[in-house]
């Protein structure tokens, strides 16, 4: 058997969870009937003035259903979404999520229905050219190991941190807020990302659905903190809205 990447399939899981399980459920947008125009390379996209943009790096339209359990609202990652995107002009498509094309159409799509992610996430820090606000960050400081029992087995610890940069500071405590309650007293299934993705390479649906890895525990959140900075009106235009929301990943393995 191959290696296992497990800081890898760690990181991937806790950015999974909050892009696709989490901020979906607060923050999205719904545009109705946006029209369509070809983009010279074989799809269709919109023209959207909005900003930040649909497209815009770590957001895209939204790859996956809500559903209700209970009085709670939760996404349905298991297969694509039925009710997110809806096309006119054409009855069979594939969807370019993060870029919000419409590819290989059986005829010529006129408009689209669309729900897209409001919130940017991003892996490690934004950059030099960061995305519009509002931007999660999530990022990994830190790993330390230690052993659990006598012979084999580990205990995995990271120490890690979810930043939010905002375009308000009410915007700013909401999405904080939000990525605090998902991470308290969480624990968070670890599957194995490294064989693959929810979304393939040109942004299209895989039905990849990731199963767990043998020989290692869910991961525990453990030491959540929320830290809201006050505002800051002589920092950067990205900065002067930003918190952290500091976090203990724990995952026990056999080997």
């Amino acid at each position: 058997m191959r290696p296992i990447p497990y800081l890898r399939i760690y990181d991937a899981s806790i950015t999974n969870y909050l892009k696709y399980e989490v901020l979906p459920v607060y923050f999205t947008e719904r545009i109705v009937n946006e029209p369509l125009v070809a983009d010279g390379a074989g799809g269709y996209v919109t023209q959207s003035p909005m900003e930040p943009s649909p497209t815009s790096k770590g957001r895209g339209w939204v790859p996956f259903d809500e559903t209700t359990v209970g009085n709670r609202v939760l996404i349905d990652t298991s297969a694509e979404q039925l009710a997110q995107v809806t096309v006119n002009g054409a009855t069979t498509y594939e969807i370019d999520y993060p870029g919000g094309r419409i590819i290989n159409p059986n005829a010529t799509p006129t408009s689209v229905t669309y729900s897209w992610n409001y919130v940017s996430l991003v892996e490690g820090w934004p950059g030099a050219e960061p995305p519009p606000t509002p931007v999660v960050a999530v990022d990994v400081d830190k790993t330390i190991k230690e052993g659990y029992q006598l012979g084999g087995g580990t205990k995995d610890i990271l120490h890690g941190s979810v930043y939010v940069f905002a375009s308000s500071e009410t915007e700013k405590k909401e999405i904080t807020d939000v990525i605090y309650q998902a991470l308290y007293n969480r624990s968070l299934p670890v599957r194995n990302w490294h064989e693959g993705g929810y979304l393939d390479f040109d942004g299209t649906y895989t039905g990849f659905q990731p199963t767990p890895v043998p020989g290692i525990s869910s991961g525990a959140f453990v030491d959540v903190e929320a830290n809201f900075n006050g505002p800051r009106a002589d920092w950067s235009e990205v900065n002067r809205y930003r918190s952290r929301v500091k976090f203990v990943f724990e995952v026990y393995k056999d080997e």
